[in-house]
């Protein structure tokens, strides 16, 4: 067994040492990665619909239903996101930004944290369930579906994507990583609490002057997380795990995950659009 070990070990040092990756071909790498990104995302600024509004509302075309009875409105204007999909993204915006803090925590949080967030989540569930029976009059609900249900339980969700995500992350992406758990204890679960919960009651009070903020915010963690979630699949795939002391070294898997990101967006709205013919949200008759 150690005989076979040593061999094998052999074998992957001389296979690196016949193939190596050179500072100057992963800087041209990174350098065409970049613009391929920049290429993505112009074209699909391009055959989007004018207008930042009209961009932030097709960046949310791509996940979200985006019905007018269940999207929170500006004096009339709608969130390019629903209700519950608003407060996903935003909540998993929040969540990622409040644990990231905890630099390579790449432990799993404690048991009390992990049944409160499957509550969580079976919250997001029962929701969702409920509130997609009231497309259907015949069929009865647990109870009267409304909006702000659909944008508490969204924030829920958000916090179990963030915390599920930046575990992965810290496990997945540093060489050296802490067995610390992410979420470090019950101060800094109130505090993503708080947070989350004082971001959506300003969404839920609805100020004019914050449309913007919330609308770009909301759908800029798409490509986030999306670009998350590629980059850790682009890394496995090239068995890089737990490579990287620091981001600059990973850098064409940051940007490969965020071309894809891109790609699966403009993709999905291709694909609704020639179904439907219209960048409008689904119509409830």
């Amino acid at each position: 067994m150690g005989k076979t070990n040593l061999h094998g070990y052999e074998n992957t040092r001389i296979m690196r040492t016949m193939n190596p990756i050179t500072p100057n071909k992963i800087r041209w790498i990174n350098l065409s990665l970049l613009v391929l990104a920049v290429i993505l995302f112009t074209t699909w600024l391009v055959f989007t619909p004018a207008g930042l509004e009209n961009k932030a509302r097709a960046a949310g075309y791509a996940v979200c239903h985006q019905i007018e009875s269940h999207t929170i409105d500006f004096a009339g204007r709608y969130l390019p996101l629903c209700a519950r999909c608003t407060g996903m993204f935003l909540g998993t915006l929040v969540s990622l930004s409040l644990l990231q803090k905890r630099k390579h925590a790449a432990g799993n949080p404690s048991k009390v944290f992990q049944v409160i967030l499957v509550i969580f989540l079976t919250a997001f569930i029962v929701d969702g369930v409920n509130s997609t029976l009231s497309l259907f009059p015949v069929i009865p609900q647990l109870y009267p579906p409304n909006n702000l249900l659909r944008l508490i339980t969204g924030f829920m969700m958000g916090m179990v994507i963030g915390n599920l995500v930046m575990v992965l992350w810290h496990q997945t992406w540093w060489k050296q990583m802490s067995a610390l758990p992410a979420l470090s204890g019950w101060k800094h679960f109130v505090l993503m609490i708080v947070v989350n919960a004082l971001v959506g009651l300003i969404v839920w009070l609805r100020p004019q002057f914050l449309y913007y903020p919330i609308a770009i915010l909301s759908t800029g963690a798409i490509f986030v997380l999306l670009g998350m979630v590629y980059c850790l699949i682009w890394i496995i795939i090239f068995k890089k795990e737990n490579s990287f002391e620091h981001y600059g070294e990973g850098l064409r898997f940051l940007l490969g995950g965020l071309a894809t990101a891109v790609i699966q967006i403009g993709l999905l709205d291709l694909l609704r659009y020639s179904l439907t013919g219209t960048w409008q949200g689904f119509l409830l008759k």
